[in-house]
């Protein structure tokens, strides 16, 4: 079990009797009972969120796990606390290590912060909203060629484009035919793929809804619409096998507080059941990152484009026979 939820155990006796709303919590959280409801922004199973959610239900109790990105914590505090009900209680949790000590101090302008308990290297606090909140999500634009980039807040690039991005455009191919582009972010990538000419279209694949949404408004504001189907999805499960002439990724490896690999060392490893025979993948990752080895046995004219500015850009090419 989780430290946050360890802690949270400790205080089960006082949220056993009643319904429980948690928010961006861990997946099968065993302390969740079958009244209560999960709202995360990552995808999840048990996931009550839906990709155009805007409005946040809240309960009796309400417990958000502390977000590693500062700019979302504003943001889940706005969305919760225009939500919240006198009779209402919102907690949050999280490690101490991603910064939740400092919470009291980060929020003492609209909120009374009082703690509940610490262990596990962790801590809990209960919120009491001192001021209502300004409403809206804090959108974040930018230009870059002629398309213009929209975000909500902690998406991946939000405000300017990302160096592991700018670094694989310089070296992007042009492109042909059906394209899968494996995390979205706020969909700058996605546009500038589905822009050229002989694109006919793009699948785009995002587990973190805020990216979804940014990446949605992105695609609508720059009238690529009819060239873009974009996945809320922890993968690539409900994409058709051997359909797409080329796979474009910025990889994230970054969850919560710590670094994860494994959902894309997952995807490397099985990007060739999306690809036709003779399909390219391209990618860019920082250099400490090594992806070639899952790639071997399905893939040949494994080639670095380029290595600047602490990254490296490749193309492999699918095997026509395994």
């Amino acid at each position: 079990m989780q430290p946050t939820l360890q802690l949270l155990e400790r205080l089960q006796a006082e949220f056993n009797d009643i319904p429980v709303h948690w928010f961006d919590g861990p997946d099968n959280n065993p302390l969740q009972k079958s009244s209560d409801k999960t709202y995360a922004l990552n995808w999840q199973q048990n996931n009550q969120a839906l990709p155009d959610q805007t409005i946040w239900p809240t309960n009796q109790l309400n417990i958000l796990f502390y977000p590693k990105a500062k700019e979302r914590l504003h943001w889940w505090l706005n969305q919760l606390s225009s939500s919240l009900q006198p009779d209402q209680h919102l907690w949050i949790v999280g490690h101490n290590d991603g910064g939740i000590k400092s919470l009291p101090k980060r929020i003492k302008d609209d909120f009374e912060c009082v703690k509940i308990d610490s262990a596990r290297h962790c801590t809990a606090y209960e919120l009491i909203p001192r001021n209502t909140l300004p409403t809206g999500e804090n959108w974040q634009h930018f230009e870059f060629h002629d398309i213009t980039a929209y975000a909500l807040p902690g998406v991946f690039s939000a405000g300017k484009l990302d160096k592991g991005t700018e670094v694989l455009l310089t070296v992007l191919p042009q492109l042909k035919g059906h394209i899968l582009e494996f995390g979205a972010g706020c969909g700058i990538l996605t546009s500038i793929i589905a822009s050229q000419d002989k694109v006919e279209k793009v699948d785009a694949v995002e587990i973190d809804l805020l990216a979804v949404r940014s990446s949605q408004r992105t695609i609508r504001e720059n009238q690529l619409s009819d060239r873009i189907q974009l996945h809320w999805s922890a993968g690539t499960e409900d994409l058709a096998e051997n359909r797409f002439n080329a796979i474009v990724t910025n990889p994230p490896f970054h969850q919560g507080i710590r670094t994860a690999y494994e959902p894309t060392q997952l995807f490397f490893s099985q990007a060739h059941q999306w690809l036709k025979p003779g399909g390219k993948l391209l990618w860019v990752a920082n250099d400490f990152l090594n992806y070639q080895d899952l790639l071997v046995e399905h893939f040949h004219h494994i080639e670095l484009l380029t290595h600047t500015r602490g990254f490296r850009v490749y193309q492999a090419i699918r095997k026509y026979h395994d």
